[in-house]
């Protein structure tokens, strides 16, 4: 069993690797639209400097990848390794290999379809188990040098890069358009490591809880957790109800507790992911 799971890890790693190569030479670097980290540069790159973007993508992970050796670990390393020469191999050699097709002069189409590929590609390895590069790396060491958040550092080195393309191919429709693919790129990741959840976690403080409990347990067949809490501003005793619903039980309950405890108040989030067989118990 563990052996099958190696060896579906490596190949989620393969297809990340071969639809990042694919979102790089098919849609983005033929219309001059930069993504965000080692890909945009490789773009900037071999626009600029006439290299070829998968030397450019090892040049510039592979030292990073080096260098946090001890961030990483050895398993993450290996991987990390497999993936930059994976990577960089594909991007140039795909199209040595085989004919890529014209998908026409639609920058924003190439953008959006751009951004999904190197999403796809880059969500793939975080399931696998890898990183896709060398670039959280550094933006974890510029993080800590400078007291900033692991997200604030890749937004600014992200949109560097961004910026930097507008002066490279002297045009800030590029830039705008590395936007939006930037954009699309983590939008997809956060799609294939997390989900698309239709469940909801439901927070509900009320004052009558052992009123709200039997109702919504009878005519939803829900359950959950109560948590004893103390208003800040009475200082009165409530409670808090703990639910994790489906999506579209949110309106029935919602109207359950303005019937029966209009006083109470709900908080709604999204929850990413469920585990565990007592979650809903």
């Amino acid at each position: 069993m563990d052996k099958l799971k190696i060896l579906l890890e490596y190949l989620l790693i393969i297809l990340g690797c071969a639809s990042l190569a694919f979102g790089i030479v098919m849609f983005l670097a033929p219309n001059q639209i930069p993504a965000g980290g080692p890909p945009g540069l490789a773009i900037l790159g071999n626009y600029a400097l006439g290299l070829s973007p998968g030397l450019i993508l090892f040049l510039v992970n592979a030292p990073l990848i080096l260098a946090g050796y001890k961030l990483l670990g050895r398993k993450l390393f290996i991987r990390s390794m497999i993936v930059v020469l994976l990577t960089s191999v594909m991007t140039d050699g795909l199209p040595l290999l085989m004919a890529l097709p014209d998908l026409g002069d639609n920058r924003l189409l190439n953008a959006l379809y751009g951004g999904v590929m190197v999403g796809l590609g880059i969500g793939l390895m975080f399931k696998a188990g890898s990183s896709s590069g060398g670039w959280s790396i550094l933006a974890r060491l510029i993080a800590t040098r400078f007291n900033l958040s692991l997200g604030q550092c890749l937004f600014f080195m992200d949109a560097a890069v961004i910026l930097l393309s507008a002066a490279v191919f002297q045009d800030f429709e590029a830039a705008m358009l590395g936007g939006i693919a930037v954009f699309v790129t983590g939008r997809m990741v956060d799609l294939i490591v997390s989900g698309s959840s239709d469940i909801k976690v439901v927070h509900i403080s009320c004052w009558k809880a052992d009123r709200l409990k039997p109702i919504i347990e009878q005519q939803m067949g829900i359950s959950g957790s109560v948590v004893k809490a103390t208003s800040m501003k009475s200082g009165g005793e409530k409670e808090i109800l703990f639910l994790i619903i489906e999506k579209t039980q949110l309106v029935p309950i919602r109207k359950l507790v303005e019937t029966h405890d209009p006083d109470a108040y709900l908080v709604v989030m999204n929850a990413m992911e469920v585990y565990g067989t007592g979650s809903r118990a």
